[in-house]
């Protein structure tokens, strides 16, 4: 957490929030909010989503970071790209 919050890691943090929960197994994973303090709007967002490059890079990115999926729904559903498209 200080890594990716304190650290800097997504860039200037506003605030985060969090919480640690338990799986049956006694596993534990965190559910976790972080609020960017970038001037980066939606708008901006949906406008460089249009480019092919900043789409494979933040494809890339989503890869490196997301360690984690459900990979039974893969083919049924929109993928992330094509659900912000």
């Amino acid at each position: 957490l200080k890594c990716l919050v304190l650290g800097g890691a997504l860039g200037p943090t506003k605030a985060y929030f969090g919480t640690v929960e338990s799986q049956g197994r006694g596993s534990l994973h965190l559910h976790l909010l972080i609020w960017l303090n970038h001037e980066y709007t939606p708008a901006q967002l949906k406008e460089n989503i249009q480019n092919q490059d900043f789409r494979d890079n933040l494809l890339k990115y989503l890869e490196d970071v997301v360690k984690e999926d459900l990979d039974l729904f893969r083919g049924n559903h929109l993928t992330l790209l094509e659900f912000v498209i």
